[in-house]
């Protein structure tokens, strides 16, 4: 069975310790005036960037957790756009959704630092992606997380 466990679970694990060391540097060095400009209309404001990453890091727990219990779950899609809706990311509070993306973050990482070998390999049905595995989802994790920093350091560097 271990030949069939990707040998690279390590690595996908120090790239996500890795940008989420960058992506909390940089937070900690946006003001709060920073967090909330907005570049153009429909665009987002780093402090909504950094409430649909809190928020993401949530999903991706509970899917994870999922995929850990059940054998093959299925797992909803989600339209990032009504949830920043929903949750009117633009009225949070700053420090709160930097502290709890910082957590979930954490969370997800100690999840995923305790997985067994064969337990990166756990599945699941993803609406829109088809079948995908705990390692799939880490990677997502490690996208999402470089692609959400560029956007954050672009909106910092539009703020100035």
């Amino acid at each position: 069975m271990d030949r069939l466990v990707p040998d690279n679970n390590k690595e996908v694990l120090l790239h996500l310790q890795e940008i989420s060391k960058e992506l909390e540097e940089e937070l900690d060095n946006t003001l709060e005036e920073d967090a909330n400009f907005n570049a153009a209309p429909g665009e987002w404001s780093v402090k909504e960037i950094v409430c649909h990453l809190r928020d993401a890091e949530h999903i991706y727990y509970r899917r994870l957790q999922q995929m850990l219990e059940d054998d093959e779950p299925f797992l909803r899609a989600f339209n990032p756009d009504e949830l920043a809706s929903e949750r009117d990311y633009q009225a949070a509070d700053w420090g709160e959704a930097v502290a709890a993306f910082k957590e979930n973050r954490a969370t997800n990482l100690n999840l995923l630092t305790e997985l067994r070998p064969v337990q990166w390999l756990k599945g699941a049905i993803h609406q829109e992606r088809g079948h995908i595995t705990v390692h799939d989802i880490a990677e997502a994790l490690v996208q999402h997380s470089t692609d959400h920093l560029e956007q954050i350091r672009h909106v910092r560097w539009l703020a100035k």
